[in-house]
């Protein structure tokens, strides 16, 4: 079980590296994460590689992905350097574009979700 975990974690990080080299390599202008996370996209819907091979380890990452974000956030908050940077219209900014990604996955959600019950009647 572990074993297949860690194999899992290893396609993962795979991906990961495979985007920064590409990025170093090709002085793409995007971070190499970006570039690692669309390739490990195309590959699932091309069927390089199937879902079954990495969904142990990518469920697990984010079902903790908050745990591993909030420390940094909450720090930077508390630096009173970013304090004196984050005025009025960057926070405006940062309130509006929250909330419009929330509508965004919000609202086709509920959407697909009504969809689905309608089929499934």
């Amino acid at each position: 079980m572990k074993l297949r975990w860690f194999l899992q974690l290893f396609i993962l990080v795979g991906f990961l590296l495979l985007g920064y080299g590409m990025v170093t390599f090709f002085h793409i202008p995007l971070p190499g994460s970006v570039v690692g996370m669309i390739l490990l996209f195309v590959s699932l819907l091309t069927g390089i590689i199937k879902l079954e091979w990495i969904d142990e380890a990518s469920t697990f990452q984010l079902k903790h992905l908050t745990l591993l974000l909030i420390p940094p956030i909450v720090s930077l908050f508390i630096s009173s350097k970013v304090l004196d940077v984050l005025q009025w219209p960057v926070l405006i900014i940062i309130i509006v574009s929250s909330i419009s990604c929330l509508l965004a996955t919000a609202i086709p959600v509920e959407w697909y979700e009504k969809l689905k019950r309608r089929n499934a009647k």
